[in-house]
């Protein structure tokens, strides 16, 4: 079995709680729909709010970057990729929709009469919703269109055998990215500004690139410095073009890159560790665990302690999600590959 990078699995746990403290504290209450959920505002304020927290998705588009690249390069054919991908992600965002509805619902009967729209929430299930101008039922979902534009990158570097070309091409269309703002090429040059539209990957595509060359930086020490300048203009583009803040950007790529180096041996521990293992459920369902919650709740409970209160049952709702569902139907899917996809294309399939 090859070795996997424990603190990097502690890092994607540690992002999904960022997420989780960011959308109770901060974030409540200033979207007025989630989806299909209609939320009240904070009757009293937290003491703490999170405003930061929102950088574990630029922390989750780095590990992307890093992971989805070094499994790439064990697939010889997008059929295996394909399937890997699928396996991985749709079972458990199925699931999560139907407990968003059956969550949500209720909570906008109470507040509104609200007839929800069912060819939506349908559209939600292909994970492309926002090609088509639909709302997601979860506004996590955001972040998961543009994973798929990223797979949608990898498997075409797979299709044409250039999966050893994905560096450049990412560092191309970072510095790309970053010189069309930096001289405010999105306003003159017409049309321009639909790229951005039809392919939102392009706006976070800095963070990806950051990670799949520190990944390049790891598995060719002989080309380190051809990494380093890359990762070097990468930081630079962070400033150019920040879809999030840049200085924290940086130092959450620093994190990062220290992780990717084993340096960070506290993330070890199997608490983090254990909540790396539930990361993608808990990102999923803790929207409409907490944000329920809060609804239901913040008129009985003082905020703060329903606030942890929300992020404890979210914990423990994306793990039971994690053991009755994931793990199973990753075994269930792991068998039918094995007869149906011919071994050698199951290589490295993960």
């Amino acid at each position: 079995m090859r070795s996997r990078n424990l603190q990097i699995d502690a890092l994607r746990g540690l992002a999904a709680l960022s997420v989780v403290l960011f959308h109770f504290t901060s974030w409540y209450g200033k979207s007025q729909v989630d989806g299909i959920l209609l939320l009240d505002n904070f009757l009293t304020s937290p003491v703490i709010a999170l405003y930061f927290g929102d950088m574990g998705v630029p922390l989750f588009f780095m590990i992307s970057g890093y992971m989805i690249t070094a499994s790439s390069e064990r697939h010889i054919n997008v059929t295996s990729f394909a399937y890997s991908r699928f396996a991985r992600l749709y079972p458990l965002y199925w699931c999560s929709i139907v407990f968003a509805v059956a969550c949500y619902l209720p909570s906008n009967y109470r507040l509104v009469d609200y007839q929800p729209d069912w060819l939506a929430i349908g559209i939600n299930f292909s994970m492309l919703q926002e090609s088509v101008g639909v709302n997601n039922v979860n506004e996590a979902y955001w972040t998961l269109y543009i994973e798929m534009q990223f797979y949608a990158l990898i498997a075409l570097a797979i299709a044409t055998k250039q999966t050893a070309r994905v560096p450049l091409c990412a560092l191309c269309l970072s510095t790309a990215y970053g010189c069309a703002t930096l001289f405010n090429c999105w306003d003159w040059v017409p049309g321009l500004w639909r790229i951005k539209t039809a392919i939102p990957f392009i706006l976070f595509v800095n963070y990806f690139s950051l990670g799949i060359w520190v990944r390049a930086l790891n598995t060719s020490p002989q080309h380190k410095h051809r990494s380093l300048a890359a990762i070097g203009i990468c930081c630079i583009c962070l400033f150019i073009n920040p879809a999030y803040n840049p200085i924290a950007s940086l130092l959450v790529f620093v994190v990062f890159w220290l992780a990717c180096a084993h340096k960070l041996k506290v993330l070890e521990h199997r608490a983090f560790v254990g909540l790396g293992s539930i990361s993608y459920a808990l990102y999923l369902f803790h929207g409409p665990c907490g944000y329920t919650m809060l609804n239901y709740l913040q008129g009985f409970v003082q905020i703060d302690l329903l606030i942890t209160a929300a992020v404890c049952t979210s914990i423990a709702v994306a793990f039971l999600f994690s053991i009755a569902l994931d793990q199973p139907s990753q075994r269930f899917l792991k068998k039918i590959a094995i007869t149906q996809i011919p071994s050698d294309e199951l290589a490295g399939n993960s």
